[in-house]
Order: structure tokens, then sequence, then C-alpha cells
């Protein structure tokens, strides 16, 4: 279950980080190589923050400047938002939804960079996620037997009952199934 699944069993172990001194262009060719929409910036193995294409886009592309020009610093995120390697699927996903964010970095205990989850790391599991789900929910079912009693009209005298009961195929009213099951015992 996702409360028990622990962000670093779905983690890319693998995250692309960027320095705060190197090119927005630069960014953009890696994320284009490899096919991300995000880095990590970093200074050593700590996480500092987040560049985004979205990032690039508003604060380079907008403005008519030249990627060639702008740092990494000048556009990156001014916080980053991120998760250590304990934390559960269910914590990460609420953090990243509370605060819109596509990608959150995996720090171990002295905040050092292991890996980054995704939106798509998180749905790449949920097929998964909703079969345990479905499973333990057929587990947890308490079979309910069928309907004994339902209304309508008595199938022998015709009249409305508010309690129909089936006996031998028919759905009789309380006095004629009494009869009935007294006649045919």
């Amino acid at each position: 279950m996702p409360e028990r699944i622990k962000v670093s069993e779905i983690m890319s172990d693998k995250p692309i980080a960027i320095n705060t001194y190197e090119t927005v262009q630069k960014a953009a060719l890696i994320m284009r190589k490899n096919n991300i929409s995000g880095l990590i910036v970093a200074r050593g193995k700590f996480a500092v923050a987040m560049v985004t294409l979205k990032d690039i886009a508003i604060k380079v592309v907008t403005e008519a400047l030249s990627s060639r020009n702008v740092k990494v610093k000048d556009v990156m995120s001014s916080r980053i938002i991120t998760a250590q390697k304990d934390e559960t699927l269910t914590e990460v996903a609420k953090r990243m939804i509370s605060n819109d964010i596509s990608r959150i970095p995996v720090l171990d205990k002295n905040d050092n960079i292991l890996g980054i989850v995704t939106k798509t790391d998180l749905l790449r599991v949920m097929p998964a996620l909703i079969n345990l789900f479905y499973e333990k929910e057929k587990e947890e079912t308490i079979p309910v037997p069928e309907r004994l009693v339902t209304e309508g009209i008595c199938e022998e005298c015709r009249n409305y009952s508010d309690e129909l009961r089936e006996v031998n195929g028919r759905w009789l009213c309380e006095e004629c199934a009494e009869i009935k099951t007294l006649i045919d015992p």
C-alpha cells in the first residue's frame, strides 16, 4: 500500500543535476538529450533548487534573452522542496500536490542527493497500487446474501406488498408465502 511503500523504492536513482553557474542553454540541452523537463540544481552533493523548462520559458524566452548568457542561478526556483528516502509515497505525493510541483529530489539524512521522484514515477506505479487496493477490498468485503425480501405485486393474490419473498421462483406476499410453505413444505 502507498502508506507503506517508501519513496526510495520508486525514485530514479541517477538524477541529473546542474550547477548554478552553468548557462540556461546547457540546462535546456541536457533536458532535451535526456528527455526530461527539469533538473536538480546542485552545489556539490547538495540540492539547492530546481530548474525546469517552464522556468526557462517564463524567465528567458518571454524576455527574449539569450540562453547562452543567462545562468541557471538566474532562473532556478527560489526554494527547493525535498523528500527523505524513508518517506512514503503518500507523504511525498501530497507534498507534490500541495506545492504544485512535478518532481522532488530525494535526500539522505545528510541532505546528499540520492534520487528524484517525478509525477511520471508515481503514475507508473499507480496501476499496481490500484490492483492491490482492489484485491484487498475483495478480501475485506463481506458477501451479502441475495435479497430475500423486496416490494411489488404478489404473483399469487395480485396485491401490493412491501415485503415480497421468493418461494419456488415466485414472488409472494407474506400471507401467500406462509400458505404456500404450509401447503408445499
